[in-house]
């Protein structure tokens, strides 16, 4: 426990320092009449003379040495009956911050009885402080089992839409329909692997980002019954830790520029997906390419779904969106925004 600073003067002195000079006003009155009592004597005792000086020595040195056995008798006692018992408090104290079960009156008991009651209040106190801490300590593993276990029933939930549309797109007949409805399947197994990622990591207010990226690109490349088997995946990504709320819009939006490039960049026997996650200082980046189809320009993403849902999801990450064609063909959908903070 440290002691409080205080400024100067007065507030500066420790208790020790400040007894002296207090019992050194007190006594002075003391050795100031002793002085003049000498003086009195030394002016009757008429003309000086060795005798006289003597006596005068010894009228002198005696107020002096009474005083100073006066005060060093006053500051013993006050060592042995205050200041020891302070100093034990003070470092039981520091002890108490560490061990609330630690007892500290029973090394009082040849203390004053009002120096053992602080002890003793000291004692209670810790114990309150344990029985608090071991409450608040029970609280929160409570609260991150319940949190878990909603992560967990969400993620589940969600799989379960993603089966019923799973089903009601193997009855559509429709092409687009088709192609929109596993468009979704896709954004909604996200927000599941989203919510798995929460509640299995040792924190629910992060999630290793070069993990999720990993999982997530794979679980999309695979989708639709392994179609993505003869895609080439190139990955490099910065370590970064991440909250769930900027975990989502980023996860998105890689959904939608891995979907677009599924669609229009790589070829029906594959091709290479290229996924660079880099942070620079306050900024981040999510490059996403495709090696294109040989023969065929880019496609840039349209004004549709897509598109409208890349831009929303930089701006919920105060970044910004752009598409650049490659000069080899293939595309690259690029986000850029504040690198994210996540409280230790």
């Amino acid at each position: 426990m440290n002691a409080a600073p205080g400024g100067g003067g007065w507030s500066a002195l420790s208790l020790r320092a400040r007894l002296a000079l207090l019992m050194a006003i007190a006594l002075f009155p003391t050795l100031l009449f002793g002085l003049l009592e000498w003086a009195f004597v030394l002016q009757l005792a008429g003309p000086p003379g060795a005798s006289a000086v003597w006596a005068g020595l010894v009228g002198l040195a005696l107020p002096l040495i009474a005083f100073g056995l006066a005060l060093g008798g006053v500051l013993f006692v006050a060592d042995r009956e205050v200041f020891r018992w302070v100093a034990r408090l003070r470092a039981g104290a520091g002890d108490l911050e560490h061990d609330h079960t630690r007892r500290l009156a029973r090394a009082f008991d040849e203390a004053a009885p009002d120096i053992r009651q602080i002890a003793e209040g000291l004692d209670e106190m810790a114990s309150a402080i344990g029985v608090r801490d071991n409450a608040l300590s029970e609280s929160v593993i409570q609260r991150d089992g319940l949190l878990r276990e909603i992560h967990h029933r969400v993620k589940n939930n969600l799989q379960v839409i993603s089966s019923l549309l799973n089903l009601q797109q193997r009855s559509l007949t429709d092409p687009a329909a088709r192609a929109a409805m596993s468009d979704t399947r896709q954004r909604i197994a996200a927000l599941a692997l989203i919510y798995r990622a929460v509640y299995e990591g040792a924190d629910l207010r992060k999630v290793n980002l070069a993990d999720f990226l990993e999982e997530l690109i794979g679980q999309l490349i695979m989708a639709d019954t392994g179609k993505g088997l003869g895609i080439r995946t190139e990955l490099a990504i910065d370590a970064l830790t991440i909250d769930p709320d900027h975990l989502a819009p980023l996860a998105l939006f890689a959904v939608e520029a891995i979907t677009n490039a599924k669609k229009h960049g790589l070829t029906e026997i594959g091709g290479r997906l290229g996924v660079v996650f880099s942070v620079r200082g306050a900024e981040a980046e999510l490059a996403i390419t495709d090696s294109g189809r040989p023969g065929s320009e880019a496609v840039v993403v349209g004004e549709g779904v897509g598109r409208t849902l890349m831009s929303a999801f930089a701006r919920q990450l105060g970044g910004a969106v752009s598409f650049c064609p490659q000069a080899g063909g293939g595309l690259t959908a690029r986000l850029t925004f504040p690198t994210p903070v996540v409280a230790p």
